[in-house]
């Protein structure tokens, strides 16, 4: 009974409409208590200016930085992502690193550098900028979403023009070539069983130190991280990708990804309403000014993370 009740949780993929579903009541729920999952160009900044002091040998330790900096909750929030994402996969048994061409290593940094520059353009990320600002009613989320549909229909052309040219490449024999038996084939052990115990054990560790956070009164937003794992679990089991639901429409034709963005959306711009009518929360606490900096910047975007792909 528990391996298939296991099974069914940890391990079988969820629907994509299911998180979208999720992820709304979660994101109605921070904003509740303090505030939706935000953009992430603040916390990469307030980041980059850390390193920026190390390498002028002004060594500041992470931890002090993280508690000085105003951007704290949300960093926690996103490493607690991180950790949601890397546990959910080892619960799945499906952790392992792979590896890709040269090729697929330059384009995935021009395509992040791409996102950098656009999220910094439009001051917002896909999370905060769309995903939030819809959900409170923000013109600024609306206009986002066009940027990203634009930049995401010229990244596929981009992805569909490569897409042929290997076409192209597999079908002339004069690129055919016999590959011969090497090292790449030789069979590795198998440690995905092995992967599900590491989680418990990080798990329990994390559950420790919130614990212990709690009992001393040290101000570690505890909140933030525990919604960050949340947000990282519904994502890996559920694959809920904001690039596919923007990239698959020009692609493949297929609307399942967007449809399921969709319903979290309506969910959460239901919720959001409640909430500021019940008098819970500030009717403007989450309306933010538009421009063509930020169309533009969001058309950037969603060409960056098209040809990332991810």
């Amino acid at each position: 009974m528990f391996s298939i009740f296991y099974k069914k949780i940890f391990e079988e993929k969820w629907p994509s409409e299911l998180g979208g579903v999720l992820l709304a009541l979660l994101n109605t729920l921070l904003f509740l208590h303090s505030g939706p999952i935000a953009a992430t160009n603040a916390v990469i900044a307030d980041w980059g200016r850390w390193i920026y002091n190390v390498a002028l040998l002004n060594l500041q330790s992470p931890v002090y930085f993280l508690q000085t900096s105003r951007y704290f909750p949300q960093s926690i929030m996103y490493i607690g992502l991180m950790l949601g994402v890397f546990l959910s996969a080892l619960l799945a048994k499906q952790f392992s690193i792979k590896r890709d061409k040269t090729g697929g290593y330059i384009q995935g940094f021009i395509g992040g550098a791409l996102m950098g520059i656009g999220s910094f353009l439009a001051g917002a990320c896909i999370l905060g900028g769309l995903f939030s600002d819809i959900m409170g009613l923000s013109l600024s989320g609306f206009v986002m979403m066009a940027g990203l549909l634009a930049g995401a229909y010229i990244g596929g052309i981009f992805v569909m023009w490569q897409i042929n040219r290997q076409a192209e490449k597999l079908f002339n024999p004069d690129h055919c070539e016999v590959k011969t038996a090497s090292k790449d084939y030789i069979v590795k052990k198998d440690y995905r069983g092995i992967q599900p115990k590491i989680a418990i054990t990080v798990a329990l560790l994390l559950l420790a130190i919130i614990s212990i956070d709690k009992l001393t009164g040290t101000g570690f937003p505890s909140a933030a991280l525990l919604s960050g794992i949340l947000f990282g679990i519904i994502f890996q089991r559920s694959a809920f990708c904001f690039v596919a639901a923007f990239r698959e429409i020009f692609l493949t034709g297929t609307t399942r990804m967007m449809r399921s963005l969709i319903i979290s959306l309506l969910i959460g711009a239901a919720g959001f309403s409640i909430i500021m009518a019940a008098g819970l929360r500030p009717t403007e606490v989450y309306i933010f000014h538009t421009s063509g900096r930020l169309l533009l910047g969001s058309v950037i975007f969603g060409f960056g993370m098209t040809i990332t792909g991810g």
